[in-house]
């Protein structure tokens, strides 16, 4: 009847204002949590580079520029010679103790070779040196690693002992999965590694002493845990899928998060020059590691770990290099061999029949095979 048809466009009527009401909801919502979001990302980036300027120390080493002839012929280009000597010197402690009485090339004939204090504070090694894009790759990667800083932030906020712990659990995991994808490259290949599987499982291990070092001042919480415990599942995952698919990027990555490791640690260490974190004696695990005296404190220790994340940093952009060169199946630059004017282990080994892998286990006391292959 005409009387029922008119219940029925009633009915159909009400029920499209009522859709498109709801849609408009929806869509005033969705607009208004983006337009938030991007306000909170943005203060806090403006808060970040607030207090990184108000608390920057005034540097005395002037710009550094990487775009000279000289200085692009170096392997470790984007750093100042004097940096690269330094970071050097101070991560040569982790060598073998078995190498104590024997006297190096450089004239140092104990363990650990001589770094002060001083050489520790240079501003060589505290200037933040960046390795600019160049590739897609190397945009994505720094993107990535610029928006987990900033989470990292967010979360940890001045608790800079707490982001330590954390940033150790994930910054272990990529030396031993390029170990292993280097490892399984060899063997699939069934060719030499020229070196490049030792300095990665050196690597996780310092990162890994670093997290142990940390554990002895402070204990994580248990959303703390839960956060790494989730963390290290995606970051396990995700990194080995990018090994594989491009070694040349993952590099990158760990380049941009070592850099990232370093602001991290300078903070913590104005946080102590400042009083807002006490300047504690060292733990046990960072005097026996460092050989550090006995009347060692906190700062001493940040500033140790901070040259390691130099090297860290360093050594990952060169390999991402390797990659760019074509030169994965050429022996990695040592750093600190050109500023010493000292010839390279992987030259050495090729004039005379020797890969740096033999040279580098005979100084250990490790076995060789016959041709000190590795």
């Amino acid at each position: 009847t005409p009387r029922g048809r008119h219940k029925r466009w009633r009915r159909r009527y009400v029920a499209r204002v009522a859709t498109s009401n709801l849609s408009a909801q929806l869509l005033t919502m969705q607009r208004m949590m983006l337009s938030s979001t991007t306000r909170v990302l943005g203060a806090l980036g403006r808060m970040t580079a607030a207090r990184q300027t108000a608390m920057a120390p005034t540097l005395a080493s002037r710009p550094f520029s990487s775009s000279s002839d000289a200085a692009r012929d170096r392997r470790y280009h984007w750093v100042e010679p004097e940096a690269e000597r330094l970071i050097a010197r101070a991560y040569a402690r982790h060598r073998q103790l078995a190498q104590r009485d024997a006297v190096s090339p450089n004239g140092w004939k104990s363990f650990p070779p001589s770094i002060s204090i001083a050489d520790l504070e240079s501003p060589a090694i505290e200037q933040e040196y960046h390795y600019p894009p160049k590739t897609r790759g190397d945009r994505i990667a720094k993107k990535l690693v610029d928006y987990g800083e900033k989470l990292m932030h967010l979360f940890f906020r001045e608790k800079y002992d707490h982001h330590a712990v954390t940033l150790e659990t994930v910054a272990a995991v990529p030396g031993v999965v390029g170990a292993a994808h280097r490892h399984l490259r060899s063997l699939r290949c069934m060719k030499r590694d020229h070196g490049w599987i030792n300095p990665l499982q050196e690597e996780a291990e310092n990162e890994r002493m670093h997290l142990l070092i940390w554990m002895q001042h402070t204990k994580p919480t248990g959303i703390e845990r839960a956060f790494v415990i989730m963390a290290q599942g995606i970051y396990v995952a995700a990194y080995s899928v990018l090994m594989y698919l491009s070694p040349r990027t993952a590099h990158r990555t760990v380049g941009y998060l070592e850099e990232a490791a370093h602001r991290a640690y300078t903070d913590y260490l104005r946080a102590v020059d400042s009083g807002a974190i006490p300047n504690v004696p060292a733990g046990e695990i960072a005097k026996k590691y460092y050989s550090l005296p006995d009347d060692a404190k906190l700062r001493d220790v940040i500033l140790h770990v901070r040259a390691d994340e130099c090297m860290h940093r360093d050594f990952n952009h060169h390999l991402s290099d390797l990659y760019d060169a074509k030169e994965e199946d050429e022996f990695p630059t040592k750093m600190g061999e050109e500023v010493e004017g000292k010839p390279s282990e992987a030259k050495e080994g090729a004039s005379s029949g020797v890969g740096r892998a033999s040279v580098v286990m005979a100084a250990s006391g490790k076995k060789t095979g016959p041709d000190g292959a590795q």
